[in-house]
């Protein structure tokens, strides 16, 4: 029998034990149904009609005593639809005698009742010579006595009810206790043949499932031992086949490549670096566990602005400028490295903030995904430290060089032809170039080991960008061109490093005039945005091409059509710079119409320390 034909018996053993106990149980709730709907129709109604008739009886009777308080018509009124009220109940439980002794009362309730409205009427024909005496001789004892009988009535039923409740409670457990048995029944006998057949199943297929173990390990000699015809026996042989198959493959290059390719998706796998969630208001909408596990409980930060939830101010300053700017924002240097502290050990991440859009293109929110760079850091450590040794055991040649090139144009070593001095000319020219490109790499990496931490400190920023504007000015009127700078003198002050700053718009100045033609025109702008703010550098230059806008801050880029004259690094230096601000950088372009590139910059708050070196958090 193959393995399909044994589940299927197992199962059609089951479904018959089920549908013998389903229609068993469903006969018996049947016959209970119809205990429940007897109690109701037998007596539940004369209970209602026996009710329904004493509050009839109480109205009547309340009918009386505003004829004896002279309200005639109100008593006429009440008295006639109570007494239709009354025939009605009177009516249902004279058509439902079930019980013994219900229809001495019910003929009781008829001849009472006649006589009550007799008296009734002759009460109230009396007119002016009724008597309250007349009252309570002639209708109180017959209402009484009406009253007992429907409470008779009433009791009768419910006593009836009583001991049929009771009757049906007692098949209740009886059906109950049977049911119950042949449930357990049926389940151990289930359960009986459930684990023959699973022992006659999973015994083989625990031993392909050791053989495969076997396999994983290593052993790929390691073979199934086939015991049977059945599906089982069917996959044991395929398994032998498989594995020498891979034994095959693991000794050519294809089973190398396809063993490199599973490991490198394994290692993609299971990398799980925290992110969060917000909306497009940057409150926090989604945690992953390792976020949880660095900034709380999902459910205490969920609802909560990113700048609560983050204890870095660097990352709610990063959400925020990709919900603005509905760009990516990310924080390649090592000077924008966010430290946070696990299980006593501080580990190293970068932050990368994506905007999030719906089909239309409309802001939905962000994702900030932390990527924990711990070893990379230290790479650029080293590497850091070497570019900082290789320059400083450079300094001296290349100043022994200099000086020999200025030697020779000076004529101290003779006299040298005019072909002789172009060539040393162009030599100091590659030397100084060189001079400038080891100063700025020595600086770089100071930035990056954290040796050229900011001194922060309160700083106006007019004053720091009229400071840059100064230093450029002659170059920009030299070439016809417009620096203008719109700062306005209310703006609070930066918690930042001035020379840092002003660094950084050297940088930007330099580049912007160098890359503007005659005529163009260069603008300084700042403003306030939330607890940071917006410095922006813009040109009317040739702009850059689209695909060079990501890369724009790395090291050495060379874009086409930009004017030479520069080491290179200026731009990486100034992103290393406002990063190590806690702020950050971006740059915008259009072909033909100019370049703006924006920094943003933490405010001083009140208690800001002068002179003091710390890193922004």
């Amino acid at each position: 029998m193959n393995l399909r034909n044994k589940l299927l018996l197992g199962f059609l053993v089951f479904i018959a034990a089920l549908v013998a106990l389903g229609v068993w149980s469903a006969w018996r709730l049947r016959e209970l149904g119809g205990v429940s709907q007897r109690i109701i129709s037998y007596n539940y109604d004369s209970v209602v009609a026996a009710q329904d008739m004493k509050e009839s009886l109480e109205r009547m009777d309340s009918a009386a005593l505003f004829l004896l308080l002279g309200n005639r018509d109100r008593a006429r009124a009440q008295f006639d639809q109570h007494r239709a009220r009354f025939d009605e109940a009177f009516g249902k439980a004279a058509g439902n005698i079930t019980e013994p002794g219900e229809p001495e009362i019910i003929e009781a309730i008829r001849s009472d009742r006649d006589e009550y409205y007799r008296r009734f009427e002759a009460f109230i024909a009396e007119g002016e010579r009724r008597r309250p005496a007349d009252y309570f001789q002639r209708l109180e004892p017959l209402f009484n006595k009406i009253r007992a009988e429907c409470d008779q009535l009433l009791q009768l039923n419910q006593r009836a009810m009583a001991a049929k409740s009771e009757v049906a409670a007692g098949a209740a457990r009886r059906e109950f206790l049977f049911t119950l048995s042949l449930a357990g029944a049926l389940g151990a006998a289930g359960l009986a043949l459930a684990l023959l057949l699973a022992n006659g199943i999973v015994r083989p297929v625990r031993e392909l499932t050791a053989t495969a173990a076997n396999i994983a390990g290593g052993d790929l000699a390691a073979k199934a031992r086939i015991t049977s015809r059945d599906e089982i026996g069917i996959l044991a042989a395929e398994f032998n086949r498989m594995a020498e198959r891979i034994q095959q493959l693991r000794r050519s290059d294809l089973g190398r490549l396809i063993i490199a390719q599973q490991t490198t998706e394994a290692a993609i796998d299971s990398l799980f670096e925290p992110v969060i969630v917000t909306d497009s208001e940057g409150k926090v909408t989604r945690l992953n566990r390792a976020a949880e596990s660095l900034f709380g409980a999902k459910a205490e930060a969920v609802g909560k602005p990113i700048a609560e939830v983050a204890h870095d101010q660097r990352i709610a300053m990063t959400v925020s400028e990709a919900l603005r700017a509905r760009r990516s924002v990310t924080s390649e240097s090592a000077a924008a490295v966010i430290p946070i502290s696990i299980d006593g050990t501080e580990q190293s991440f970068r932050l990368r903030t994506t905007p999030m859009r719906d089909e239309e293109g409309r802001l939905l929110g962000a994702v900030a995904l932390l990527e924990n760079i711990t070893h990379l850091r230290e790479i650029d450590r080293l590497k850091s430290e070497f570019v900082n040794t290789a320059a400083q055991y450079l300094q001296a040649p290349l100043s022994n060089l200099q000086m020999g090139l200025h030697c020779l144009l000076a004529d101290a070593a003779g006299e040298t032809t005019d072909e002789q001095k172009d060539i040393l000319y162009a030599c100091r020219e590659d030397g100084e170039r060189l001079e400038r490109l080891m100063r700025d790499l020595t600086y770089l990496s100071r930035i990056e080991s954290g040796e050229a931490e900011p001194r922060l400190a309160p700083v106006r920023i007019g004053d720091v960008v009229q400071s840059a504007v100064e230093s450029f000015r002659l170059e920009a009127e030299a070439k016809d061109q417009s620096l203008k700078t719109d700062i306005d003198g209310g703006l609070p002050l930066l918690n930042a490093d001035a020379e840092q700053i002003k660094r950084v718009l050297d940088n930007l100045l330099s580049n912007a005039i160098r890359n503007t033609p005659r005529g163009g025109e260069i603008r300084i702008t700042a403003a306030q945005r939330e607890d940071y703010m917006s410095i922006s550098v813009a040109d009317t230059g040739h702009g850059i091409p689209p695909e060079y806008l990501r890369r724009l801050f790395h090291r050495f880029l060379s874009v086409p059509g930009a004017k030479s004259g520069s080491t290179g690094l200026g731009l990486a230096i100034s992103k290393r710079l406002v990063e190590a601000h806690g702020g950050q950088i971006s740059a915008q372009s259009e072909i033909g119409r100019g370049t703006t590139i924006t920094f943003t910059l933490p405010i001083a708050h009140e208690g800001a320390g002068h002179g003091e070196t710390a890193r922004a958090d």
